[in-house]
């Protein structure tokens, strides 16, 4: 018989502390991020199959709006420059097995979109969107099975 996980062992995205450049994000509420392999058709016979021919890295921040965030970014980018920062998650559910941490590095991260949205009566959210290359992306410490 399969070992159950108890359901406290699941753990919360509560727990999640987000860096940029080394400044921590405290109101993030939210990150994604995520690597697509672009494929391309592959014939052998009658059969079709695929090839990896890249990788794409990308991802989204969302954050419920405190400070005036990223605006150095924005001003280089205005400059014609390619800023590139790192971004350092990490997830320590206290229940997680062993007490243990999972934490990731995305390096070479590039902001995609600045803008915001406000309505009254409601808590302004911003999303900003951003890409990596999948390379840069490492698993500093991972949660095991014990």
């Amino acid at each position: 018989m399969e070992k159950q996980i108890a359901g406290n062992k699941h753990l919360s995205g509560t727990y999640a502390e987000i860096v940029y450049n080394g400044m921590r994000i405290l109101e993030t509420t939210k990150i994604t991020v995520k690597i697509t392999a672009s494929r391309e058709d592959v014939q052998t016979g009658l059969s079709i199959d695929s090839k990896i021919t890249g990788l794409k890295g990308e991802g989204t921040l969302a954050l419920i709006k405190t400070y005036s965030r990223f605006e150095d970014v924005r001003k280089e980018i205005l400059q014609g420059k390619d800023p590139r920062g790192t971004i350092i998650a990490k997830l320590k559910d206290p229940d997680a097995e062993s007490g243990q941490t999972e934490r990731w590095q995305i390096g070479n991260v590039a902001l995609s979109e600045f803008g915001f949205e406000w309505e009254k009566g409601a808590v302004v959210k911003q999303e900003i969107p951003f890409t990596f290359t999948p390379a840069d992306m490492i698993n500093l410490d991972a949660i095991n099975p014990q």
